[in-house]
Order: C-alpha cells, then sequence, then structure tokens
C-alpha cells in the first residue's frame, strides 16, 4: 500500500490576439463639412470574449478640408496581446450645381484630340481626359501641359479581355498608368471603367466582376468616375448637329452635369465649340475632375 503522489502545474497563457472586425467600409467617401458618424469596429477575443468597449480611436480626418484621412483602432486584450485595423476617410470637394464637367474617353487620337485640345484652349476651358495606349505621346503630354486632368480608362478598351479576370483588369489599368507616367513624369488615380461601373457586358465574361473591381480599384488607392450626362457621341447622336442640340438639352443649372464624350469622334470635335459657346451665354461654369473631387458613381449592376 506505498503510496506516491507528483503534481504538474499548467499555466494556460493566452497568446492570442484579439480579432478586429470593422463596422462598414474599409474606405470611406465623404464631401467636405459632412457630419462624419463613427461607425466603429467589433473586436472578439479568444479568452477575454467582447471588447469592443476597450478599442481606442485615434483620428486625424479633417471634414472641412479635402484630403485622405485614417482612423485607427487598437485594442489590447486582458494578456497584453494587442492588434490595430484602420480605415481610410476621403474627403472630396462636392460636384457643383450649374457647373459643366467634360470628360473625354477612348483618346488620345491624333487629328480630333489635338482640335479639341486648341478648342479647350481658345475658349479657358478645362476638360478630363480618360485616355488609351492609343495616339501620339505629345497628345498626352499636351494634356497634361495645357492644365486639364488626366485619369485612366484602358489600354485594350476590348471588353473580353479586361473583364475577364480581376488580374486582366489591373494588368491594362497599370499598362496605361505607366505610359501617362512616362510620358508626363506624373501619375494619376483617376480612373473611368470601359462601359461604366453600371455596365451588364462584362457579365458576359465575369459573374459579378463589377462589384469586385469598384471595390479593389478605391482599395489599391483609385477613384473612378461615372456621368450622369451622355452625350450620345458613340452611338445616337452621331453628326455635330444632333450632339449638340443632346448635350445642351440634357444641361440644367440645378445640378452638376459631368458629361461623357468621346475625343476620337470627329462629330464631337466639330460639335464642342459650340456645346462650349452655349453654356458659357447660359452662365454655366467649367471645371476638370481631380483626386479632389467627388466622385459620381452609377449603380452596380454585375
Amino acid at each position: 500500500n506505498n503510496k506516491r503522489k507528483i503534481i504538474r502545474k499548467i499555466i494556460r497563457r493566452d497568446v492570442e490576439n484579439p480579432v478586429i472586425t470593422l463596422n462598414g467600409d474599409s474606405t470611406i467617401i465623404i464631401p467636405i463639412n459632412y457630419s462624419y458618424e463613427e461607425d466603429g469596429v467589433l473586436v472578439n477575443d479568444n479568452c477575454d470574449g467582447d471588447l469592443s468597449s476597450k478599442v481606442e480611436i485615434i483620428s486625424d480626418v479633417d471634414t472641412t478640408k479635402a484630403g485622405n484621412y485614417k482612423i485607427k483602432y487598437e485594442v489590447e486584450d486582458n494578456s497584453n496581446n494587442k492588434n490595430s485595423v484602420t480605415r481610410d476617410v476621403l474627403v472630396r470637394e462636392p460636384l457643383k450645381p450649374n457647373t459643366i464637367y467634360l470628360t473625354f474617353d477612348d483618346g488620345p487620337r491624333d487629328g480630333t484630340t489635338d482640335v479639341i485640345l486648341d478648342i479647350l484652349k481658345e475658349k479657358d476651358v478645362k476638360a478630363t481626359f480618360f485616355v488609351t495606349n492609343n495616339g501620339s505621346d505629345s497628345l498626352i503630354k499636351r494634356i497634361v501641359d495645357e492644365g486639364h486632368s488626366i485619369g485612366i480608362h484602358t489600354a485594350s478598351h476590348r471588353y473580353d479581355i479586361i473583364y475577364a479576370s480581376v488580374d486582366n483588369y489591373f494588368n491594362d489599368l497599370e499598362q496605361v498608368k505607366n505610359r501617362i507616367y512616362n510620358v508626363t513624369g506624373k501619375s494619376t488615380n483617376l480612373v473611368r471603367f470601359p462601359g461604366g461601373s453600371s455596365n451588364t457586358i462584362s457579365k458576359k465574361y465575369s459573374e459579378g466582376i463589377m462589384s469586385t473591381l469598384t471595390k479593389e480599384v478605391i482599395n489599391k488607392g483609385y477613384q473612378y468616375y461615372d456621368w450622369n450626362i451622355d452625350s450620345g457621341d458613340a452611338s445616337f447622336n452621331n453628326n455635330p448637329t444632333k450632339l449638340y442640340y443632346g448635350v445642351i438639352n440634357s444641361l440644367s443649372h440645378d445640378k452638376y452635369n459631368v458629361i461623357l464624350m468621346h475625343d476620337v469622334k470627329t462629330y464631337t470635335r466639330d460639335a464642342l465649340g459650340s456645346i462650349i459657346d452655349y453654356a458659357k451665354s447660359n452662365g454655366y461654369n467649367f471645371e476638370a475632375l481631380t483626386s479632389n473631387t467627388m466622385p459620381l458613381r452609377q449603380k452596380v449592376n454585375n
């Protein structure tokens, strides 16, 4: 009946960091002077449970000035394990009523873009060009040198390529981004999707790809812009007179007017001067889109 007992002491240590989940989007875009409301985070710890109330929020957001800001969320559990996440808050200047934002896609093209630039210079109007890999480098340089905004449209403009996969889209985008930088020495984060963010043709090549791309471009630091006036120069308004009336009949003093045009069309080139003259004589202002402009976005349908 001899007995012996040995005791082993087990110390349980918590070595896992708390898990932080953002409420809402990781990137939020708001207009200047907007009353920003913090969505906060949820925190779960493997030992301590819900630690949401212990989160420290560090923010440099200034809603009175356009800029890119960050909100950092930090938390520490009872075993001194720490974690943090950040949210980007982009404060942008609102689009202005009684203002026309001329935007041109698909160029540059020798014989049309150069004449359009001449007209804009003569009439002292700034515009935004979403460019491709087409046309001469000298036109890319002129766009920037003459004070216009430049953005990325597409290298190939082949929907079957760019909308086949997320990787395909960004490979295409990077080609144009690199071209702009190599020619001008300046980088841009302005983007317009071929067909716009609301296009449905992309569904033919990849189901749901626009829902993914519209989030991914923002996550990668780009801003995409759609339009609220289609000039029709890529379809139904295929001569200068029809284009002129199609545009001026769509303008409104009570709203902002972001116009989709194509600087590869001869009738767009030929109608532009008259459109600008009408707008100026009727009290409209002109501005270019910039990275500090609140983006106009359509409903994503794929």
